[in-house]
Order: C-alpha cells, then sequence, then structure tokens
C-alpha cells in the first residue's frame, strides 16, 4: 500500500492556472466538463489533480493515456476499468483545502474483491473552523461520536484539561478513520459513523463494538505551505481489507508511520508539470 500526495501552495496561484489548463488537455471529456462546472478555481485544480494522480499510476505501469478507462460504482467510487492491467490496482482519492492524496493497493497487498477494492483515505487539515470554540464545533458533530471518543476530546468535569492543539489533532484522526473506513467500503452517505469507534489514545478501531478482522488502518501526516506565512498541517488515514484469512487479533491497531518510500508528496504546480511531459 502507497500514498501518492500534492500540495497546493496559493502563492503560486499564476502558476497554478497556467498548469490547470495544460493539465485539463489530459483528462476525458466528461471529467472535463465535470471541472469546467466549478466556480472556485481550487475546486477546479483539487478535482484535476485527482484524477491526473491514478492515471499517473497506470502511466507507471506503462498504460498510455489512450487506453486508461475509469468507471464508478452505484455508490460513486471510482475504479479502475483498463484492460489488462496487472496485476489489478484498486485506489482511492480525497482531497482538503491544499492537499490532494490517493491511496493504492496492488499485488499481493490487494484482496481480491473487484471492481472498486476496498480501499479507502481520507485527510483533513486541523484547525479549528472560523467562528467556533472547540467544544462548540464538537456539539455539531457529536452524534456522529461515541461517548469514549467525545469523552477523549472533551474530558469529563474533574480530569485534566486537554490542549486545543492536541484536541484538533484527536478529532481529525477520528473523524478521517472513520471517512476512509465507509470509503473503503464503497458506501455512499448514511452509514453511522458511531458504528466505528476509534480510541485515539491507544490506536484501537472497534466496529459495532467488536475487533474489525482482516482490517488494516494506517495514519500519517503531511505539512504544506499553502498559505502566506502559516503552514498547514494535515492527518490522513487509510482503511485497507486484507482479508478475513489474516491472523485474528485480540485488537485492531492503527498504525503510524512516518514519511518514507511509501510516502510521495509533489508540488501542484511541479505535479502537473510532470503530468503533461509524461502522459501526453
Amino acid at each position: 500500500m502507497q500514498v501518492w500526495a500534492v500540495t497546493i501552495d496559493e502563492r503560486t496561484i499564476t502558476e497554478l492556472d497556467n498548469a490547470y489548463v495544460r493539465g485539463l488537455e489530459l483528462v476525458d471529456p466528461s471529467s472535463r466538463q465535470r471541472l469546467q462546472r466549478f466556480f472556485r478555481r481550487e475546486d477546479r485544480f483539487r478535482g484535476l489533480a485527482g484524477r491526473l494522480l491514478p492515471r499517473m499510476l497506470l502511466k507507471e505501469r506503462g498504460i498510455p493515456l489512450s487506453r486508461m478507462t475509469f468507471g464508478t460504482t452505484e455508490a460513486g467510487k471510482p475504479y479502475i476499468t483498463t484492460p489488462g492491467v496487472e496485476p489489478p490496482i484498486g485506489y482511492n482519492v480525497t482531497h482538503d483545502r491544499g492537499l490532494i492524496a490517493m491511496a493504492y493497493a496492488s499485488g499481493p497487498d490487494l484482496y481480491p474483491d473487484p471492481p472498486a477494492y476496498r480501499i479507502g483515505v481520507d485527510v483533513m487539515q486541523i484547525q479549528l473552523p472560523d467562528r467556533h470554540v472547540f467544544a462548540e464545533f464538537v456539539e455539531t458533530v457529536g452524534e456522529q461520536l461515541t461517548d469514549l471518543e467525545r469523552n477523549l476530546l472533551i474530558p469529563p468535569p474533574g480530569s485534566p484539561t486537554l490542549p486545543q492543539g492536541e484536541a484538533l489533532r484527536r478529532f481529525y484522526l477520528i473523524w478521517t478513520l472513520k471517512e476512509a473506513y465507509t470509503k473503503a467500503l464503497g458506501l455512499g452517505l448514511g452509514f453511522d459513523f458511531r458504528r466505528i469507534e476509534y480510541d485515539v489514545t491507544r490506536d484501537v478501531v472497534r466496529i459495532d463494538d467488536q475487533t474489525p478482522r482482516g482490517w488494516e488502518f494506517v495514519r500519517f501526516q503531511i505539512a504544506n505551505s499553502g498559505q502566506p506565512g502559516a503552514d498547514e498541517t494535515y492527518v490522513g488515514v487509510v482503511a485497507r481489507f486484507v482479508g478475513e484469512q489474516a491472523e485474528a487479533k485480540h485488537e485492531c491497531t492503527v498504525e503510524s508511520r512516518s514519511a518514507g518510500p511509501w510516502l510521495k508528496v509533489w508540488d501542484a504546480v511541479k505535479f502537473v508539470e510532470m503530468a503533461v511531459r509524461e502522459l501526453r
């Protein structure tokens, strides 16, 4: 399993616009039309990068752009339909503000359950939304959290207080894990997030109050200088089904991985310029 990520630096907006125009020629007409409907330039570029990531992955496998095809499940999860891709690839793409990420698995890392495969990824920037205090922010999504998760974010009276930075980090790890798991399942809206419980202090996951057998969870962190004078920090989680034949464990733990060969990160402008060179 690997993660490829693209970071957007808004200080290079002119270069981003120029790269967008060139990169738009690399996607299919239907994707091009959808991207052009976005009003905000940032949304257009995030959408373009999200479509170029799996195309660059196929190019790495020797597949020319003219042969690349994609489909979606009934719930809208994209998957590769290009004939002759061996070994097959399962992937998932996500984005938040200045970061676009794709997780993928192939070969022995990929459990054979086509077409979309059970792999999901989610990323979110660690920040407190405008005009919110943390307790109010948590309350807005409180119905999607378990009692344990709420107590880990807002300790009950008499417990030590939690620094806001740590509380935000915990919240976004919990939320991205819930999102990644449901994306891996290929489900649309409506999955009850309370069925998923992430004890972020112990890095332990339970689904429907049971240990999820055959699932792997990996969390990571990416920094981005996406705003003038302010660095952004993103957390992300990949959820992947590896098969019920996997060794049964008493607990399902979340692995924390630091930067390494499994995680590739590109600047957005450089990524699109690379795609233009290699895909044409």
